[in-house]
């Protein structure tokens, strides 16, 4: 599963380069989701060597437009006072549906990166606690849930 700054850096480099706009919204999502620096670098590190170094073609970075919508629809996420309650109710959801070391693993490595991951092993862990209904999951959490509603 990808994570959510792996995701910002597709958008980046859609077309081959990153602009300089590019660069600041990256760096403005960056300091949004407070993500570890050694965190950042390893994501950064492994883009690089999985995504970059077998490309060929160059672009004048016009992934900006978009990365700028989508990352401004994730801080928004990331602001949002559900983030907290919806993670939890992930967390209870999954249990409920049998969770798995492999899941387990997979939410706490993708709420880790905005620095949630305490709040998912919470909604693990709760005992007795009723699910709190969702209609819709905030976008940031989207490949999480449908990750962890996977066979």
């Amino acid at each position: 599963m990808k994570s959510i700054f792996w995701t910002a850096l597709e958008i980046a480099w859609s077309d081959g380069s990153m602009s300089k706009k590019g660069a600041l919204i990256i760096e403005k999502l960056h300091d949004a989701m407070e993500l570890d620096l050694s965190l950042r670098e390893s994501i950064e590190e492994e883009f690089t060597k999985d995504v970059l170094e077998s490309r060929t073609e160059r672009g004048e970075g016009t992934g900006d437009i978009k990365l700028e919508l989508w990352v401004n629809e994730m801080i928004n996420d990331l602001n949002s006072e559900q983030l907290k309650s919806q993670i939890t109710s992930l967390g209870i959801k999954a249990v409920k549906q049998g969770l798995s070391k492999e899941k387990w693993s997979t939410g706490m490595k993708y709420t880790h990166e905005f620095g949630q991951s305490n709040t998912f092993a919470e909604g693990v862990w709760m005992e007795n606690q009723t699910e709190i209904q969702t209609e819709k999951f905030l976008s940031i959490l989207q490949p999480l849930e449908n990750e962890l509603n996977s066979n």
